[in-house]
């Protein structure tokens, strides 16, 4: 067989020295996949253009609901401090939680059962979150946290201050 005259094919390849076979092309370079998405939504690491997308800001404000979501129904749990919520949230909300927290704590120490009440609030986790757009910046969210022993619902309004967001209402069910 012999090789078709230069020019003569669009796709011809340069053949082989000494073998007269053409030379195998290069294996096309392939783009790594994405690694799999958090669980709600964010991806971390992700390439980030200037401006502001509804996808990207829905998958923020998701990923702050059940951080804070999660952390609120901890400090009810006397597992966390609510101080930790003062970043996120408004001094209002961190005093409520502060003494509800407080409450429980009281009401934990007249409780006779104290390891079977503790034990009622340890590890919660994130079972479900629905984000809701009320408006511009604005949005509303509900959360299913689950217990060992118990469900709660949470529902908060995550509203964006500035350059940052905020949480300004917070109910633990």
């Amino acid at each position: 067989m012999t090789a078709p005259a230069a020019g003569s094919d669009p796709v011809a390849r340069p053949l082989v020295p000494g073998r007269g076979r053409p030379v195998a092309a290069p294996p096309a370079r392939r783009m790594r996949a994405a690694p799999p998405t958090a669980p709600g939504g964010y991806t971390w690491g992700a390439t980030r253009v200037l401006g502001h997308d509804a996808e990207d800001e829905l998958g923020r404000v998701t990923a702050l609901a059940r951080s804070i979501g999660q952390a609120a129904v901890e400090v009810l749990g006397g597992s966390r401090p609510a101080a930790q919520l003062s970043r996120w949230t408004t001094p209002e909300i961190v005093e409520r939680f502060q003494q509800r927290a407080d409450m429980l704590r009281l009401l934990q120490e007249q409780f006779e059962g104290k390891a079977a009440l503790q034990e009622l609030h340890r590890n919660p986790h994130v079972r479900r979150c629905r984000v809701c757009r009320v408006d511009r910046g604005v949005y509303e969210v509900a959360l299913v946290v689950v217990e060992p022993r118990r469900t709660r619902a949470v529902a908060m309004r995550v509203e964006r201050l500035g350059r940052g967001w905020s949480v300004t209402q917070l109910e633990v069910g």
